[in-house]
């Protein structure tokens, strides 16, 4: 069974803003230096197919553009599926998306409303999530917790995705680091929506956080609808699936708790394949 590794990223130092990129250094540990030459070996050449996704957040000075994702996602075929990113505030944002898609062959768009600053209901956003739905391609949401200081938690709930849910209920979407702090919010929505996905990239080192959540999932029942992810630079895809596969023992010893099941660990990290979110394939 191959390994996919669902959430990825590659850029270079000339992405962020100087203060930008000291502050995600800093707070997240995560290097600036995560090109191509870096990508590689940690992710490409070790997971079977992988996505890497660009950022657009221009109020925080934030921009792996489409163009940059596009090119290196090109020369792996279809091993790889690229994830646009636009500025809902950005008068051209659906413009922007429909040429990434239609003329770089990007497979969906990542929307952040606590890095970008803008609340998912505003009508900026909806143009956004109708150019997509008619495009056919998935939503990548990073809700919930984020690093910068001047990230907006107020539009971070993904509770808050529930209208644009009941409102494109064949889009699909997915729901990035299952949603933390808002783990149960992101299960129930699941729950209730079956075009809503997860993926728990960045989760495998917060193992009380990960295992929580786990345990939501398996109570309701959705955990078909969890995807591995390695959020790299944060992890390697194969370090991410080591610290997954070692959740239950994470706790040392002499403490004893429901263990989350050995079958379904290797089932998220190995059988999820592109064509749950892209049945066409990529």
């Amino acid at each position: 069974m191959p390994l996919i590794d669902w959430h990825s990223h590659v850029w270079q130092p000339e992405h962020f803003e100087p203060s930008q990129g000291e502050e995600l250094t800093t707070r997240t540990g995560a290097s600036l230096d995560a090109g191509p030459s870096v990508h590689g070996p940690a992710v490409a050449e070790t997971a079977d197919k992988f996505v890497v996704i660009a950022m657009c957040w221009r109020r925080l000075g934030v921009h792996v553009t489409n163009d940059y994702v596009a090119d290196y996602v090109r020369g792996f075929g279809g091993r790889a599926a690229g994830i646009a990113s636009v500025d809902p505030s950005d008068e051209d944002a659906p413009r922007e998306l429909e040429r990434a898609v239609r003329e770089l062959g990007l497979k969906g768009v990542k929307l952040s409303p606590t890095y970008a600053g803008f609340d998912p209901l505003c009508p900026e956003a909806w143009r956004v999530y109708e150019t997509a739905n008619r495009l056919g391609i998935v939503i990548y949401w990073h809700m919930g917790a984020a690093y910068a200081i001047q990230s907006t938690f107020e539009h971070g709930n993904p509770i808050r995705l529930d209208p644009i849910a009941r409102e494109f209920p064949r889009m699909r979407q997915v729901i990035c680091h299952i949603g933390q702090p808002h783990t149960a919010e992101t299960v129930l929505l699941m729950r209730k929506h079956d075009q809503v996905f997860a993926d728990l990239s960045a989760r495998f080192h917060r193992p009380w956080q990960l295992y929580n959540a786990m345990m939501l999932a398996m109570e309701y029942k959705v955990t078909d609808r969890l995807l591995f992810g390695s959020d790299f630079p944060v992890r390697p895809s194969l370090k991410a699936a080591e610290e997954f596969r070692g959740i239950n023992e994470a706790w040392g010893e002499g403490v004893h708790l429901p263990r989350i099941p050995a079958d379904l660990i290797e089932e998220i990290i190995m059988n999820r394949p592109f064509e749950l979110v892209w049945p066409d394939g990529v």
